[in-house]
């Protein structure tokens, strides 16, 4: 299928337009610091750490 040079030169547009649209919006919203209260919670809701052993049998070591 052969893209046309008005299809090409729209796609181009809105890329160049969305691009915009994001740097502008990265300088225009402040970027809010992450609180303590934040970081509690992503504490309570981590992944435990790794002890090194497996909990099923198929993949732990023998």
């Amino acid at each position: 299928m052969r893209t046309t040079s008005r299809g090409f030169i729209g796609c181009l547009f809105l890329a160049l337009l969305t691009g915009l649209l994001g740097i502008g919006l990265r300088h225009a919203v402040a970027v809010t610091p992450v609180d303590v209260a934040f970081r509690a919670v992503l504490r309570a809701h981590a992944a435990p750490e790794p002890s090194g052993t497996s909990n099923t049998g198929e993949t732990s070591p023998p």
